[in-house]
């Protein structure tokens, strides 16, 4: 067989793999639409450069700047909102990284800020668990700059909470209260990673469920934070 033939058929072979991938990308874009226009979520295109300021001040990270895309608010008197988070590096070599987020008003006794950093149930207590904990509160650039590990306390070790990231000293309690630690360390089995907390606001993120990873499960996050509400 010439040799220009394997070049033609891995030419074809390529388009088709493409275009399934293309395919399956816009039936799960469909599905997502389908989904929360269903729990009752509404573009809002108009809240997109608030929201894009939030996102930037929640994150407060000099290192990069934050895009909102297909911004939706949920149906009722609360702000609960949907959206596709983009962060850019400010150089030019740096890749973006994107997730889905979910973003509601929450009460707590401090304003500062904190990071939780949670795993699904699927990942149990051992090796593996102490080792995504520690990755997952290195100094990363990606993480707020005026945050550092903070200490978990002795009753949530061995939960699905991984690690927490605060101001320097702070303790967990003080930041944040044990009813709200109870429902968000459970996300994770919804697909949920982060959850972010600053100036009364909370930022569920999936972590890059955008394009990989375990599904964002809107639906039922939206269900399991409803005592949050």
């Amino acid at each position: 067989m010439p040799t220009y033939v394997y070049f033609v058929l891995g030419g074809v072979l390529a388009f088709i793999l493409i275009s399934w991938g293309v395919r399956v990308h816009r039936a799960r874009l469909q599905a997502r639409n389908t989904e929360l226009q269903r729990l009752g979520f509404t573009l809002c295109v108009d809240r997109k450069g608030w929201l894009e300021e939030t996102v930037t001040a929640m994150e407060r990270n000099e290192g990069y700047r934050y895009e909102v895309r297909d911004p939706r608010r949920l149906t009722g008197a609360r702000e609960v909102y949907y959206y596709k988070k983009r962060r850019h590096g400010n150089s030019t070599e740096d890749e973006s990284f994107d997730e889905e987020a979910i973003l509601f008003p929450l009460k707590r006794a401090s304003s500062e800020g904190l990071l939780l950093v949670v795993k699904p149930s699927a990942i149990g207590p051992g090796f593996a668990s102490r080792v995504l904990s520690t990755v997952a509160t290195a100094s990363w650039d990606a993480q707020p700059d005026d945050l550092e590990r903070i200490e978990i306390p002795p009753d949530l070790k061995n939960t699905n909470l991984l690690g927490a990231l605060g101001p320097s000293g702070a303790r967990l309690y003080d930041l944040v209260d044990p009813g709200t630690l109870s429902v968000v360390q459970r996300l994770g089995d919804l697909g949920a990673m982060s959850i972010l907390f600053r100036d009364g606001w909370c930022a569920i993120g999936s972590g890059g469920g955008v394009s990989g990873g375990p599904p964002f499960r809107v639906g039922e996050l939206i269900s399991h934070i409803r005592p949050l509400l």
